[in-house]
This record gives structure tokens, sequence and C-alpha cells, in this order.
């Protein structure tokens, strides 16, 4: 079993994953947003480990039972790929479409693959100046780019779609 078909097989078996706000860039305006960020994470509320908004963090469901085996074997899809990109944190996403967007906190480059039985849904990754794009077909393929710098967002799919997005904070 290839490491892309172990992560898939966790990921259904974790399936729903939970709510996720972030309805500042899904093109559902439903709320019904599904995924989870594993490894680090900004605090915005100071709840965490230094008290102080804005410190970095372990996400709470990083180290739980149901999602520790995730993380471990996506951290590995990611070594296996590129042993040399360093990497704090995981998005991953479940059926979401997101509008165009720019990834306001994180740092350089990530990497990004598609996992699942659908089709569509490439990325649409737009020029720095906007006014040109390219649609990146990301599934069961790796891509990267800068998200913090590039304006992105999904296109309509159908089926089953997963998406793991590797970054750091």
């Amino acid at each position: 079993m290839s490491q892309k078909d172990k992560v898939l097989e966790i990921l259904k078996k974790v399936s729903p994953l939970p709510k996720q706000g972030r309805n500042n860039i899904t093109a559902d305006k439903k709320g019904n947003n599904r995924g989870v960020v594993l490894g680090k994470v900004r605090d915005f509320l100071g709840k965490g480990e230094g008290n102080k908004p804005n410190d970095i963090i372990t996400a709470r469901l990083t180290n739980t039972p149901k999602y520790k085996p995730l993380f471990e074997e996506a951290s590995k899809l990611m070594k296996q790929h590129n042993p040399n990109f360093k990497f704090t944190s995981i998005q991953i996403n479940e059926n979401q479409r997101t509008s165009k967007h720019k990834d306001g906190y994180n740092v350089g480059k990530s990497y990004i693959i598609g996992l699942g039985d659908y089709t569509g849904g490439e990325v649409r990754l737009y020029t720095k100046d906007g006014k040109s794009f390219k649609d990146i077909n990301i599934k069961n393929r790796w891509s990267t780019f800068n998200g913090s710098e590039l304006e992105h967002e999904t296109l309509p799919f159908k089926g089953d779609r997963y998406t793991l997005v590797y970054y750091s904070v």
C-alpha cells in the first residue's frame, strides 16, 4: 500500500472532519466547511501555552488518539515527497471549496496534494497582478506555491475530495 493510500484510508476512517469556521475563504456560505489543522497554529486568543495572543502553539487535536495517526502518516507522506521541506502545520480539508483568497498567516511556500475519488477540483492560481491564472490539477499530484503572496481558489468538483496543505506559521 502506498503512503498516499495509507493517508486516504485514515482520512476515510476519521471522516467527517470537524466543522471549521473559515467562512472568509469558503465558497460554501452555509458553514459546512470540514477540516482540521494538525501541528502548530497561531493562538489568537492567548489561551495557549504562553497565554499571549499570536503565540505559536500545538493545535489541540494533533495528539488526540483520533488524529495523531493521521498527523504522523501525513507527515511521512511529505517526508517521502520532499524530505528537505520544513513545515509546522498541515491543513486538511474535506470536500471544501475555497473562494479566491491569500493565506494571511502562512510563511513561505506551501505544498498541496488532493486525495480521494473526485473529478474537477483544480486549484486556480493567480499571478501577482491578478490579471491571469493557471489551473493546477492536484489530484494525487503535488504542487507548491506561496499562498501568502498569490491568490488562489478551488474550482468546482464532484465526489470525495481531501486536500492536505503543508505550510509554516
